[in-house]
């Protein structure tokens, strides 16, 4: 008895070491840091982008992670604002039309990306995000000028496939 207390007691804590690890490497930043100071923070950006007033730092917690932080500094590279792209509100404003370009200045940058046997001429970009306590999936359909031709969304489904795959959302 004594020993499954322990060993209960061990797993307990290994979970809530775990959990406050995977947290602590986001830390809160405030408006006004300097992009050195958020580089220290929280490491180099997965991407950069040039924008007109400043630049666009983008962190993603993909592939298995579902959430994108867009980071925006002016032009003396100070933070003047950050979001967390992969929301349903940001993904629903997405429609037909929309330039790749803008899709990913709103939500971030997708995870993966296929072709459907059924629509060659389409490329599929796929996002993982959390829909309150459900993980779901947005499928972002690009034809050849890399324009919105399609939107789609469910929830994540993660079995494994007739030959053995891992579907990726």
């Amino acid at each position: 008895m004594k020993i499954l207390f322990t060993l209960t007691l061990t797993l307990a804590f290994v979970i809530i070491v775990s959990i406050t690890a995977g947290c602590a490497g986001i830390s809160t930043l405030k408006s006004g840091q300097t992009q050195a100071e958020v580089r220290a923070a929280w490491g180099t950006p997965a991407i950069i982008k040039k924008t007109t007033s400043g630049e666009r730092w983008t962190y993603s917690t993909a592939p298995e992670g579902n959430r994108v932080f867009l980071l925006e500094f002016d032009s003396d590279a100070r933070l003047v604002s950050q979001a967390q792209g992969l929301t349903l509100e940001r993904v629903a404003r997405i429609k037909n039309g929309w330039a790749q370009a803008d899709v990913e200045a709103l939500i971030g940058p997708s995870y993966y990306t296929l072709r459907y046997p059924f629509r060659q001429e389409e490329l599929v970009h796929i996002y993982r995000f959390q829909n309150g306590p459900i993980a779901a999936c947005f499928y972002v359909g690009y034809d050849a000028a890399a324009v919105v031709t399609s939107t789609g969304m469910g929830d994540e489904n993660r079995e494994r496939g007739r030959f053995g795959l891992i579907r990726p959302c």
